[in-house]
């Protein structure tokens, strides 16, 4: 009798799986290319929910190369295949506006950079079918001599900060939304005199940065924050002199800043900011971390970390000012270096995700987007997978 019972139970779990994870519509992507070809993601924006992206992918071929963007819809309990959009700018740099509409910045003529929107048409849910863009949208240019690299926008503010080769900000306007998005206003010059910004993040209403004045015989290092609503009174979180580089902000939601300092050739030390102290955490960790990375929820963070000829993620629970224990960090087991890497949620199933971009030269594959996932509640060593999402190269 317990067989049968047993027998039962697992063909209602197996009725339970098959209706929460029903399989993929196969359709065709473009992807096809001679064997001699080299394929890489060299640029890549996440919508706000971490359901889609759009990629951008280098091609070398006989010592020419061309770009090309491709469209993504995100599920990772089944595979949904990239598809090639059409060729892209190679300087060309893309964020979201918010889940269906995304902006490419790409360089016009005369030191002028002009920006486009296209809505994405996507589904993660049977019926699949591949994903699509609407045609180009210009809405309007802004001027900047030098090439901008990061574009980072901060939704409840409706301001684009653009980041420079000459590690310069540049905070453009967006008004309207749908399909009346413009450029209002270019802010310029940067509200804050800061001649190198070295990283730069937004939690919708406030940016947050990490700055380097260079003068004659000496520099500094500062974290700044910067309210949207009124650029006119930034924050100096914390300065430094020029014996401490200061790298890599975070925030956790509205509440927490996390960075990270540098004291000539030691190991970088992680600093927490709650808006009423500020603190150093106590960490049992030989290694040098490059990014911090909160989950969504801001109850762990993810430290992006050298070792052995490869980067991993590696996770601690967010600590508090009371904190005293030493924390020690613990590696997600993933083969291959992590190259970026965002946060994306807690699942349906109960698993933390997260999305980036991962390479594995021992398994010949390059640049590829993967999910790393895990466990929320235990030790991720013992509870994770790596899933890959795009199969251009390996």
């Amino acid at each position: 009798m317990w067989r049968i019972r047993i027998a039962a139970l697992l063909g209602l779990v197996t009725l339970a799986l098959a209706v929460a994870l029903p399989s993929q519509a196969p359709f065709k992507s473009n992807n096809s290319l001679p064997a001699h070809s080299l394929r890489e993601i060299d640029s890549w924006a996440l919508n706000p929910t971490g359901d889609a992206a759009v990629i951008r992918v280098k091609t070398s071929e006989k010592g020419q190369s061309k770009h090309e963007l491709h469209l993504l819809a995100i599920n990772a309990q089944f595979t949904v295949p990239s598809v090639l959009y059409g060729s892209a700018a190679d300087q060309s740099v893309y964020t979201f506006l918010n889940d269906q509409t995304f902006l490419t910045i790409s360089p016009a003529n005369d030191g002028q950079w002009e920006l486009f929107v296209q809505d994405l048409n996507y589904t993660t849910l049977p019926p699949a079918y591949p994903p699509s863009a609407s045609p180009c949208d210009s809405i309007g240019k802004i001027a900047s001599s030098s090439k901008i690299t990061q574009a980072v926008y901060a939704a409840q503010a409706d301001i684009l900060a653009l980041h420079t080769e000459f590690k310069e900000v540049i905070l453009v306007k967006l008004v309207g939304g749908k399909d009346e998005w413009m450029v209002q206003t270019q802010l310029v010059p940067r509200p804050y005199s800061h001649p190198e910004v070295e990283d730069l993040t937004t939690n919708g209403t406030h940016l947050l940065d990490s700055t380097v004045s260079i003068w004659e015989g000496g520099s500094s290092s500062s974290i700044i924050l910067l309210n949207l609503q009124d650029v006119s009174l930034p924050q100096h979180i914390v300065a430094q002199a020029s014996d401490v580089i200061l790298s890599a902000p975070a925030f956790e939601g509205n509440h927490d800043i996390a960075w990270l300092s540098q004291k000539k050739s030691e190991n970088r030390k992680l600093w927490v900011f709650n808006n009423e102290a500020k603190w150093e955490v106590a960490l049992n960790f030989d290694r040098s971390p490059e990014k911090i990375i909160f989950s969504k929820d801001g109850k762990a963070i993810y430290l992006l970390t050298p070792h052995s000829h490869e980067q991993s993620l590696y996770h601690l629970w967010t600590p508090s000012f009371n904190d005293v224990t030493s924390i020690k960090p613990v590696r997600i087991p993933s083969n291959g270096t992590i190259h970026s890497a965002i946060h994306v949620g807690i699942t349906p199933l109960d698993h933390a995700h997260l999305i980036g971009v991962k390479s594995d030269t021992l398994k010949n594959e390059g640049t590829e987007l993967w999910v790393i996932s895990h466990s929320p509640h235990e030790d991720p060593t013992y509870n994770y997978e790596n899933i890959r999402l795009t199969y251009f190269t390996g």
